[in-house]
């Protein structure tokens, strides 16, 4: 629902708008990953209970393992269902989608005002904003161990990790279920104090325990000023400029498996500055413009010119600290040093790898981390692009010319660096190894147009 009201006063001039909607989106089965971008393979757990049979590859040609007429020689493993009580799937990783999820939806609401100063010049200032609830997290690790068991130090806590890593004799869950990782005579104590003692204890990287898919626990906020001047076509020239002063925030993912709400953080496609102007302009050169030109060959040569630009201008999103994974953060050793950041250094690190232990035997365990996945000051580099085309028309009549085209794109061959590597034990962390955008294009067309 919306409002449009011009106030009489101002003389038609002005016109004050506003509305609101709700959008909803599908429930997907895909995954958002931490990166902020949805998985292209779908998920495919089934409601229920699954088994997964393999095929056993052989090792060489000679021997083979199976045949064409059978396959699986071993059997095909049936899913056990719930018959077994507590008892169903003991020993194994258990994955399962949300058996409640909800439809993502978005509340969208604008505030915003547009004047014109004279027939062809616009002003239009514009608040805006949204807020979206219901939106999936791709893992929430449920086989935790308690948070009080877990170390807050500021560096690797050796004396606890030995203590969660000691081997206890007595298995309670030996012989349970045959075949399984935890089907042996002795176990750890992080396995005991884990959630779920029964199951594999979960990992950072979310292939083991008990994993919850797409809990639809998501949300996110996004709130923009928004400036627009544009001078319509009038004596060959059409300008337009807009700016955008925004902030997106997002909680769709967990900082520790064992924190109550996910991590609230700037989203990986924050752009908190934008500015385009784009501009045409043609040439008041030609028949019947300011410079009038009698001559056909003089016209032809010099008439129907028209030149075209257009600069972008945007902040580079957050770095994504998540330390080389893409299901859940990776940890920090961090020292606390401020991290000053050259987005555009590509010879030495851009930013104080010094900041931070990158030791492979100094990083942490069974810790609880306190680094943000993305800081506002800590961005990649930004876009900084002009394009430009010149063209020319060749009038056979009023209404049919052929038109020259010559274009470039990014006219100063200006790059625009990846984000640097931010896996702590890399031997490139800290390093920009890439280039974000395409060096200088140019191409030349024509069309004829009637």
């Amino acid at each position: 629902m919306g409002f449009a009201w011009s106030p009489d006063a101002l003389h038609g001039n002005t016109v004050v708008r506003g509305g609101f909607a709700l959008f909803v989106a599908p429930i997907t089965v895909a995954n958002l990953s931490e990166l902020g971008t949805y998985s292209s393979n779908p998920i495919v757990d089934q409601e229920g209970f699954s088994q997964t049979t393999t095929v056993v590859v052989p090792s060489n040609n000679l021997t083979p393992s199976a045949t064409l007429s059978d396959p699986f020689p071993g059997g095909i493993f049936t899913p056990k269902g719930s018959a077994q009580g507590l008892s169903t799937f003991l020993g194994q990783n258990v994955s399962f989608i949300n058996p409640d999820m909800k439809n993502p939806y978005s509340e969208r609401w604008n505030l915003g005002v547009q004047h014109t100063f004279s027939k062809d010049v616009l002003l239009e200032v514009m608040y805006m904003g949204n807020h979206s609830v219901h939106l999936p997290i791709a893992v929430t690790q449920l086989n935790v161990i308690p948070a009080q068991f877990l170390s807050t130090l500021g560096v690797r806590d050796q004396p606890l990790i030995n203590s969660l890593t000691a081997t206890v004799a007595s298995n309670p869950f030996a012989g349970l279920e045959p075949g399984t990782s935890l089907n042996n005579p002795s176990t750890t104590v992080a396995q005991l104090l884990s959630r779920f003692p029964q199951f594999p204890i979960g990992s950072g990287s979310g292939g083991n325990g008990v994993i919850e898919q797409n809990l639809s626990l998501g949300s996110s906020y996004f709130e923009s000023l928004n400036v627009r001047l544009e001078k319509r076509l009038s004596y060959g020239l059409s300008l337009i400029g807009s700016y955008m002063f925004s902030k997106l925030i997002e909680q769709d993912s967990w900082l520790n498996d064992t924190d109550a709400v996910p991590e609230k953080r700037l989203s990986p496609f924050d752009h908190p500055q934008h500015f385009v102007v784009g501009a045409s302009y043609a040439l008041p050169v030609g028949k019947g413009k300011l410079l009038d030109m009698k001559s056909r060959w003089s016209n032809l040569a010099f008439g129907g010119w028209i030149v075209n630009g257009i600069y972008t201008y945007q902040t580079g999103a957050p770095l994504l600290w998540t330390n080389g994974s893409s299901t859940s953060p990776g940890d920090y050793v961090y020292f606390g040093a401020p991290i000053v950041l050259d987005n555009r250094q590509v010879n030495v690190p851009a930013f104080n790898t010094s900041a931070f232990d990158t030791k492979n035997t100094d990083q942490f365990q069974y810790h609880i981390r306190t680094f943000a996945t993305t800081y506002g000051n800590l961005r990649q580099d930004g876009i900084n692009n002009f394009d430009a085309s010149i063209l020319k028309n060749f009038y056979a009549k009023e209404s049919m010319y052929f038109q020259i085209r010559f274009e470039a794109f990014n006219v100063l061959n200006h790059p625009v660096f990846a984000a640097p590597n931010t896996t702590a034990t890399s031997t490139s962390f800290g390093m920009i190894n890439a280039q974000a955008n395409l060096p200088r294009q140019i191409q030349l067309g024509a069309r004829l147009v009637w």
